[in-house]
């Protein structure tokens, strides 16, 4: 895993589960602290298609703790 992803600094992991793993992360723009998603890439197909769910959920959100 980099150190980076854009513009986001990785530090560690904060958990995984059956198709992601979870990293804190540092917003280099504004300085918060965010939660990044990093797909695990032996998905299964129907786990894609349960986190492409929750994508096309999370895109009709707006909330200042969602990032795009």
């Amino acid at each position: 895993m980099p150190g980076t992803i854009g513009r986001f600094q990785v530090l560690r992991t904060l958990g995984s589960g059956a198709s992601c793993k979870v990293k804190l992360g540092i917003d280099s723009e504004s300085g918060r602290k965010v939660a990044i998603k990093v797909m695990h890439q032996n998905m299964s197909e129907q786990d894609k298609k349960l986190v492409m769910t929750e994508v096309q959920a999370l895109q009709g959100l707006q909330h200042e703790n969602i990032i795009r």
